[in-house]
């Protein structure tokens, strides 16, 4: 994808954080704030997606799909926030019952 050139107004205490992580990893201000931009997205569209499955309002593979990750990578996001699987109330008894019998 062609990258685009935004401007942002910030404020200093953030830029001088930004100088220290660039200075740090050896790169540039641009590639610390495209990483950092990068990683909040991600973790903006998992914490939406993992709140929207705990809500029983999309499923699990539509929420993995909206996160940009996995199925099984969003049960892992699931176990480790202890949000339950989302089974209906007769989904969870037809489980039990294959568990009984």
């Amino acid at each position: 994808m062609e990258p685009v050139m935004i401007s942002l107004r910030m404020g200093m205490d953030l830029v001088e954080e930004i100088k220290k992580l660039a200075s740090k990893k050896g790169v540039d201000k641009d590639t610390v704030v495209r990483e950092l931009l990068s990683t909040a997205i991600r973790d903006a569209k998992l914490k939406e997606a993992l709140e929207l499955v705990r809500q029983r309002k999309i499923t699990v593979w539509k929420g993995a799909k909206m996160a940009g990750i996995t199925y099984r990578e969003l049960l892992e996001e699931l176990r480790a926030r202890n949000i339950p699987f989302p089974l209906s109330e007769g989904e969870l008894r037809n489980e039990i019952e294959k568990i009984r019998s």
